[in-house]
């Protein structure tokens, strides 16, 4: 380990951004699975629309060795993720990446965000640590999300996609009505009292109305499928099937689909988002203006499970029923 360095923690400037790109490429090569975190016209757009909030270490000789940032994905995302942490391999050990994240819990503050979640990556339980000691709570997984990447440094398994432990921090107070099937209410009021947010879960077979309104993004190089679902319509089932049947020609490994669960209509549209194969992913508190998201997740090539790291026993249970939604809608997959 290199001698004790006192690097300056700051907002990130328009002019950092060739550095940015220079310390994501020590630390995962190009591997890194934000390909806009190496396009400079792309930074440059996201830093001044508002759509990331980025903090980052500045080493006394002048180069960056470190970087993470809030980023919301639209307007209407209200709390966005916590990501896109990086420490260059060379300075680990010297608590840059806790002096970078108090900075972006006060950035959030300032916003006057009601909150914000990140994915914690699960070959290591480093970055869990950190949201845990911030007081972030588990509230899902995603299993095999992203193909693996090579992490400078650290332990790196190959064998297996790359599965992601999320968490949500709150930071006000906002009450929220969600909808759920009856099987998953017990579940989520419990997690509710641990993420200390106030929820009032609701049980409804009230079908939705007029057209269903989604968006679906496919990216072929990490083989997965976002499908992100704005309005509940009563075509919702018939819809998605079909939607589902056209992805199957990109040979994709993982889809995930955000339903927005203080929609009325989302209880009935998850159980029938599980009769095609689709179980708990994570619960994103707040996440729009619309209010809580659900994001599920349908696998299509099998994870190795027993490789999956949580830093704590909070994080054990979530794996725990992750796993067995799994086993219960898809048998087969296993």
């Amino acid at each position: 380990m290199p001698n004790e360095i006192t690097p300056e923690i700051r907002p990130l400037i328009v002019n950092d951004i060739p550095q940015l790109i220079n310390c994501i490429k020590r630390c995962y090569g190009d591997s890194y699975p934000f390909k806009e975190m190496y396009d400079p016209t792309a930074l440059k757009k996201m830093v001044e629309d508002k759509l990331m909030y980025s903090v980052v270490a500045q080493h006394p000789d002048g180069h960056l060795i470190g970087h993470c940032a809030l980023t919301f994905d639209s307007t209407h995302n209200t709390a966005p993720e916590a990501g896109k942490m990086v420490v260059d391999p060379d300075f680990r050990g010297h608590h840059i990446a806790e002096s970078m994240a108090k900075m972006r819990i006060d950035i959030a503050k300032e916003l006057d965000l009601v909150g914000f979640w990140t994915d914690c990556v699960t070959n290591h339980p480093y970055s869990q640590d950190e949201m845990i000691a911030f007081g972030a709570q588990e509230t899902g997984m995603l299993l095999g999300a992203a193909p693996s990447r090579e992490m400078t440094g650290l332990q790196n398994f190959t064998d297996t996609r790359m599965s992601f432990l999320s968490c949500y921090l709150p930071l006000k107070e906002q009450v929220n009505t969600i909808y759920l099937p009856t099987q998953h209410i017990d579940f989520v009021s419990d997690l509710a009292q641990k993420v200390n947010i106030k929820r009032k879960i609701m049980q409804s077979s009230l079908a939705g109305s007029g057209k269903s309104e989604f968006s679906i993004n496919v990216n072929k190089t990490t083989q997965t499928a976002n499908i992100k679902v704005l309005h509940i319509g009563e075509d919702f089932a018939s819809v998605m099937g079909a939607e589902l049947v056209k992805l199957e020609s990109f040979n994709l490994a993982f889809t995930m689909l955000s339903l927005p669960i203080s929609q009325e209509a989302s209880a009935l549209a998850f159980t029938q988002l599980e009769e095609m194969g689709f179980f708990w992913g994570a619960w994103l508190p707040n996440y729009s203006a619309q209010g809580d998201f659900l994001r599920l997740q349908k696998l299509h090539e099998s994870v190795n499970v027993s490789q999956i790291i949580c830093a704590r026993a909070q994080g054990e249970d979530i794996k725990k029923y992750v796993v067995s939604e799994w086993e219960r809608v898809s048998p087969k997959v296993q």
